[in-house]
């Protein structure tokens, strides 16, 4: 394991908020901006914390960034905080049964530290508190050092107190030094110095071990929680909430549920639109004791990549504000019920799931502009075109092996987006852009163009390229008028415009021409004979006649 001191580090985490303080304050959920007055330099050199007075050129906004520290080290820096006297959060509550390890695991055993000089995290806390009071002066004839140890702590700490975005992650084999022999492998981190968060990510952590979801719920606008190995996500947005605020308990206690991977089955047979079997069945209770308010501003929720086999229905009434929903890289082999309450809904992320019906999903959505369904095993969309807001869908990737099935979706009045790359029918067809293009153009969904200006290949390409046929009678025998037509589509030149053959009709051709015509045939064959490769010129300078003419 890599190690570094902790003073070290506190310098080196207040040096990053210094050089990107306007990025961390862009990094809050996009809200629609002020015009920006302009400051005076001065201003921005004297306030520590001046990125969040909106300082700066106003006419180019910096680089959104994001604060992401792991567990172990925001744990430590809440330490040092607490030894100078300020509040943090209660550091004593352990974490009993979480779904993911709080600590990194060493895979060669030969590097396990030694812990037979090690202090107790108890002992270290006490000693940082004594620590932190002393302090040395400096002469006026020597050179001032740039920060001490407790003014950037206080630094930190009112930076921490204003940032808008924080992204926590499982811990790392970087440590820092005094906690690398006794890691806080058990204790939950409090999140009370962040009092204006907007924006929470949650990666490769169990979100209950983190405190403080009591005040998260009424300001939080974005959530991400990814492979945090939650089965069941009510006991975050309900059971965290309810057993965060000021219980002064000493151990949270998290349910250990068997996996009994619990599904979504379809339903034997879809419900009307405005029936009560329809609205009862789909109508989540809240069954919580929650107020109104909680999860009130939440507009983006991500749950990917979490293996979730259902999604519960008790905490979806307290989600009505939710904009976007990212299910994506689950285990949901339906489109999970109860979300016809998420009345606010614009996008909904079900990608890479195993998914094989979207039957009744008018049922469960509403007005929802924009679905992503790909990497599932659809074979079929039926479903999709009785949601008349749907403006963009994604089936990359599914079962579907026929062009007609996309014709489904011609008959919504507002779709401009559909993506069906890596389905069966793009190998199975060949002009199946074109076949789809021309159902969309039937219901007067496209402008009128003709199919051959599809990008990225057309019919008249690919009729280019097959091999022409010949279609001359070697033994003199005339061919049909109506095998010719059928045999040969003649491409029309794009120079000039010829009428297809099938608008014209052959001459009849008498005996006495056909006779001609052999001859003429013979006497060219004869000459080629004689003459080798310079038949040709030869031909040309000669006074050779046509059957017409003669």
């Amino acid at each position: 394991m890599e190690r570094e001191t902790g003073d070290g580090y506190l310098h080196r985490v207040a040096a990053f908020i210094r050089a990107n303080d306007r990025g961390l304050a862009e990094a809050g959920y996009p809200r629609r901006r002020r015009p920006q007055r302009r400051h005076s330099a001065a201003g921005y050199t004297l306030n520590p914390v001046g990125w969040l007075s909106g300082s700066g050129s106003p006419s180019s906004p910096p680089r959104p960034v994001v604060f992401t520290i792991d567990t172990h080290r925001l744990f430590y820096i809440l330490m040092r905080l607490e030894a100078i006297g300020l509040d943090v959060g209660s550091l004593d509550v352990t974490v009993d049964n979480p779904s993911k390890p709080m600590h990194y695991t060493h895979i060669d055993p030969s590097l396990a530290p030694d812990k037979s000089d090690a202090l107790s995290l108890t002992s270290l806390r006490s000693s940082l508190s004594t620590v932190s009071g002393l302090s040395l002066g400096v002469g006026w004839w020597s050179k001032a050092e740039p920060h001490s140890v407790d003014s950037e702590l206080k630094y930190i700490y009112s930076s921490f107190t204003k940032l808008p975005a924080l992204s926590i992650r499982a811990p790392g084999p970087k440590v820092i030094q005094e906690l690398a022999d006794d890691p806080p492998c058990h204790n939950a981190v409090p999140l009370d110095a962040f009092k204006n968060l907007q924006n929470l990510e949650c990666i490769d952590i169990d979100p209950r071990t983190l405190l403080g979801w009591d005040r998260l719920a009424d300001g939080l606008c974005s959530l991400t929680i990814k492979r945090s190995g939650v089965e069941d996500v009510t006991d975050v947005f309900i059971g965290a909430v309810l057993d965060d605020p000021g219980t002064q308990r000493w151990r949270r206690q998290i349910p250990r549920r068997q996996r009994s991977f619990p599904s979504t089955p379809l339903p034997v047979s879809v419900p009307e639109e405005g029936s009560a079997v329809a609205e009862q069945s789909l109508l989540p209770s809240p069954g919580s004791a929650l107020t109104p308010y909680k999860w009130s501003l939440l507009r983006y929720l991500s749950l990917a990549d979490n293996a979730l086999t259902f999604l519960p229905t008790e905490p979806l009434p307290y989600l009505v504000s939710l904009i976007h929903l990212d299910l994506s890289s689950n285990l949901f082999v339906s489109v999970p019920h109860g979300l016809s309450v998420l009345h606010n809904l614009v996008s909904l992320n079900l990608a890479d799931n195993m998914i094989d019906s979207v039957l009744g999903i008018y049922t469960k959505l509403g007005q929802v502009l924009h679905i992503n369904l790909a990497g599932n095993r659809l074979e079929s969309i039926c479903g999709l075109e009785r949601l008349m807001g749907l403006e963009r869908v994604d089936l990359r990737f599914n079962q579907i092996d026929e062009s007609a099935e996309i014709g489904r979706l011609t008959t919504l009045p507002n779709i401009a987006e559909v993506w069906i790359e890596g389905n069966p029918l793009t190998e199975i067809e060949d002009d199946y852009r074109i076949a789809c293009f021309n159902l969309f153009h039937q219901e007067g969904k496209l402008p009128s163009r003709k199919a051959s200006s599809v990008p990225g290949g057309s019919g008249r390409d690919k009729q280019r390229k097959r091999k022409v046929k010949r279609i001359v009678d070697l033994d003199g025998q005339p061919v049909p008028s109506e095998a010719r037509s059928a045999t040969i589509p003649r491409i029309p030149s794009p120079l000039s415009y010829r009428p297809p053959i099938s608008d014209i009709e052959p001459p009849d051709m008498t005996q006495d021409q056909m006779r001609e015509g052999q001859v003429y045939r013979a006497r060219i064959e004869a000459l080629r004979s004689d003459m080798g490769e310079g038949w040709l010129k030869v031909f040309s300078q000669s006074h050779v006649s046509s059957p017409a003419a003669s």
